[in-house]
């Protein structure tokens, strides 16, 4: 884990898949920040492994079971929160599935059950936090996309890219339309990022993906969660709207 050299003492943060990957090194990073953090993953368990690692006397994190696919678990989780907090600063949706497969071997199902994740997932957690920030006055939204939303990669589904371009085009609207109430939102793209996801898939299709990297290092959830931090600092203030690609130099 790196260093941490942002303040983000006295933050409420939410992060949605915290129990493993990129979503636990999130956490890890905002909490060394001084942040306060909900931890939310559908592995309630995992989550509360990581919870108790970061923060032995539960003084700054909570722990909340979440599929965020379902309409009613977001709107309580997100209550929950934001009453235990007294509010909500920082929401980083990072939960996400992929199931990478032919168009012509993928059935509906394959097609919507990552939309329902990956996409819908995303915009009932935005619209549900949008709901406390509009309250305060302030917030921030980081979304994780993907550099397969931008752009075609050899071995990337078509519902994982269809799912993740979702994802940038709605932060990119969302940012213009609540601006106004001090709520920025800003979208990573991540190139492939080694984490128990990726790392199911053979070595010779995880190269494929980084075709054209510009840089010999692997990609990390350090990688990610170093921007997440920045995004969420107070730092970013004048960012909002955009696109971040962290990719290694995969895509220029």
């Amino acid at each position: 884990m790196s260093d941490c050299t942002y303040d983000l003492s006295g933050k409420r943060c939410l992060v949605t898949g915290a129990s493993r990957g990129l979503g636990e090194e999130v956490a890890r990073l905002l909490i060394a920040a001084g942040a306060s953090v909900a931890l939310t993953d559908i592995d309630i368990s995992g989550a509360e492994k990581i919870a108790k690692e970061l923060d032995p006397g539960a003084e700054r994190t909570l722990c909340l079971a979440l599929d965020v696919s379902k309409e009613e678990q977001v709107s309580s989780v997100v209550k929950a929160v934001a009453e235990s907090y007294g509010g909500l600063d920082v929401l980083v949706n990072v939960a996400g599935i992929l199931k990478h497969l032919p168009i012509d071997e993928m059935s509906l199902q394959d097609f919507q059950s990552i939309l329902d994740v990956n996409l819908t997932g995303i915009f009932l957690m935005c619209r549900e936090s949008v709901r406390v920030m509009k309250r305060q006055g302030r917030g921030k939204i980081v979304n994780i996309a993907s550099l397969g939303g931008v752009t075609g990669r050899p071995g990337v589904g078509v519902n994982y890219a269809a799912s993740k371009s979702g994802v940038i085009g709605m932060s990119q609207c969302l940012a213009r339309e609540v601006g106004k109430y001090g709520i920025y939102v800003n979208t990573i793209n991540p190139g492939p990022i080694l984490t128990e996801l990726t790392k199911v898939y053979p070595e010779e299709v995880f190269a494929k993906w980084n075709a054209g990297r510009a840089v010999e290092k692997n990609g990390l959830p350090e990688d990610i969660a170093n921007a997440v931090l920045f995004l969420a600092s107070d730092q970013s203030d004048w960012v909002t709207g955009v696109s971040l690609n962290v990719n290694g130099g995969i895509f220029m």
